[in-house]
């Protein structure tokens, strides 16, 4: 779109007259920074984890805050959202069997259910399916469909010419992805077996509940499995006890009785001790991972734009209505946007013009903000490029990422998600307060006011798609332990940080490096990055280039 066009539109929805002048939020609101990040992150609150007393505690300070701000509840009624989030799954002790010949089998020495089962009890003949491969481009078709029809399908894990970087069935080596088929084509359950070729065994132990809507069980007998590629008459009950925890999204409204309503969030729940998504590698079980950056630099944000806008008095900025939320279950996989986002049509008598998102917005360094989301409306170049706030903006388009505003951007909704980059610690416990640049959280809320200010009123901003790379990131199985630099825009993937025990510290990379080849791979930024990778399994070693400053060196990585 011209620049003639674009304003064009700007002058029919009713632009303000542009203010290139940052907006500055009062100089009390450094304070409120400092206290909110503290608090949040404290000790005291253990990494609030969802269905925690931190979590508890963490949404008590956000709704004092809304209430003494004088928000009207947002949530029929109600300032709170109670959603659900899995806890764990255990195997209901007793009721996980697999019966051959009418002989029982040991549970964990010849079988065990594997993580994308679900709950089910099957008897029946089994039908023997080799790799489960069906694809017209590799010409093959290893699945009968009459007769894998009401069977119970014997599937090898894995694939013709084996698991390995240059495989021709590469794209198949997704387990999951065979089991799907053979659970549209009619089959009753799927048992996992590893008679030809290579392949990794499945997960014993269920970290949460990811059912692929049939029993799958992953026969680890060598002797049975080879006997299974024979029609055999076999029974299996797959039991599985999901655990729960109730956690709250919270949601309130500065209503100016505007025609638009400007959505603003940040996520409150970090990781508690630790857990599956912690980079932590020292020598003591469990500690808590604060969180400071992540995310309550984005909450405490969130709290100042609510005192602030509360009781605002430019006309520009009371133009609209403001709909802030505080978003549970975000490092659970976005849980907390996307229950949110589904009710979101329970809200009466709002109309969305967009939704701005602060995930990780507290180290801020030499002034350096990103701002992704760009692309999902026309108007936003010519919102953001007059501001000038004496910040160095790194903007991409894409509306999609690892973040919440990722949901609303599924409803067709503008988005920005402000971030000021990885870093060492993070997801560590030495995500501290200490460490949180209050001066860059309140120079991000500035801008923030700022694009307010100078964003029409009257109708929603205009929708664009925009590419989703993220989403079609190649799967891969090894890793080298490296926190890439989000921010970094030049040729490579630069690090960030490097965690201890994993293979670039054994490599001897180290945080401001640039990797440029993994392999066969050139790396040339975080999507080739990710290519590389998936063409390398356990056990294997690949050759590394990086640059060091000037210099260009090499490292064999082991994985």
């Amino acid at each position: 779109m011209t620049r003639k066009i674009a304003l064009f539109i700007l002058i029919g929805f009713g632009l303000h007259a542009q203010h290139h002048e940052c907006f500055e939020l009062p100089a009390s609101s450094l304070e409120d920074i400092k206290n909110d990040v503290f608090y949040l992150a404290s000790n005291e609150l253990e990494g609030r984890l969802p269905g925690t007393n931190g979590d508890k505690l963490a949404r008590q300070h956000i709704l004092r805050v809304f209430k003494s701000a004088a928000l009207e509840p947002a949530l029929q009624g109600s300032f709170e959202q109670e959603f659900s989030v899995p806890n764990r799954v255990v195997r209901m002790e007793g009721l996980n069997t697999f019966s051959y010949k009418e002989e029982a089998l040991k549970i964990d020495e010849d079988f065990y259910p594997v993580a994308y089962s679900s709950s089910g009890k099957v008897s029946g003949e089994t039908e023997y399916v080799s790799f489960g491969i069906e694809s017209e481009v590799l010409k093959r078709d290893d699945i009968d469909d009459k007769e894998v029809k009401g069977k119970i399908a014997v599937l090898e894990m894995s694939s013709p010419d084996g698991v390995h970087p240059h495989s021709k069935y590469m794209q198949w080596h997704d387990i999951a992805k065979r089991v799907k088929l053979l659970k549209e084509k009619g089959a009753t359950a799927v048992l996992l077996v590893k008679t030809k070729g290579n392949a990794n065994s499945p997960e014993s132990e269920f970290k949460s509940l990811e059912s692929c809507g049939l029993p799958v069980i992953y026969i680890c007998n060598e002797k049975i499995a080879k006997k299974l590629r024979r029609k055999r008459s076999v029974s299996l009950e797959v039991r599985l006890k999901e655990f729960r925890d109730i956690t709250y999204n919270i949601a309130g409204l500065i209503n100016n009785a505007a025609p638009q309503t400007i959505v603003i969030g940040a996520h409150y729940d970090h990781l508690g001790y630790g857990g599956p998504s912690s980079r932590y590698r020292g020598d003591a079980e469990e500690q808590i991972h604060n969180g400071a950056d992540d995310n309550a630099s984005g909450v405490a944000g969130l709290l100042s734009l609510v005192r602030f806008l509360a009781t605002a008095e430019d006309a520009s900025l009371r133009a609209f209505n403001y709909l802030f939320v505080a978003f549970s279950a975000e490092e659970m996989g976005l849980l907390g946007s996307k229950y949110f986002t589904q009710q979101i049509n329970k809200i009466p008598n709002l109309q969305y013009s967009y939704m701005m998102n602060m995930d990780m917005i507290g180290r801020m360094e030499d002034n350096v903000l990103a701002i992704n989301g760009v692309g999902t409306s026309p108007l936003w170049s010519e919102i953001i490029n007059p501001i000038n706030c004496d910040l160095t903006l790194q903007l991409s388009e894409s509306g999609v990422g690892p973040s919440d505003h990722t949901n609303f951007y599924y409803l067709n909704m503008p988005v920005l998600h402000f971030f000021t980059g990885t870093h060492e610690d993070y997801h560590t416990p030495d995500d501290d307060a200490e460490k949180i640049n209050v001066k860059g959280i309140f120079s991000t809320l500035n801008l923030m006011a700022s694009i307010i200010r100078n964003s029409p009123v009257g109708a929603a901003l205009p929708f664009t798609t925009t590419k989703v790379e993220s989403t079609k990131a190649p799967k891969f199985s090894v890793t080298l332990g490296v926190m890439p630099d989000y921010l970094y825009q030049g040729q490579g993937m630069k690090i960030d940080g490097v965690t201890k025990g994993k293979p670039g510290e054994g490599a001897g990379l180290q945080a401001g490096d640039i990797i440029t080849q993994l392999g066969e791979v050139q790396v040339s930024n975080m999507q080739s990055y990710m290519e590389a990778l998936s063409k390398l399994e356990k056990g294997e070693s690949a050759t590394l280039l990086y640059k060091r400053g000037a210099e260009v060196l090499s490292a064999v990585v082991q994985f």
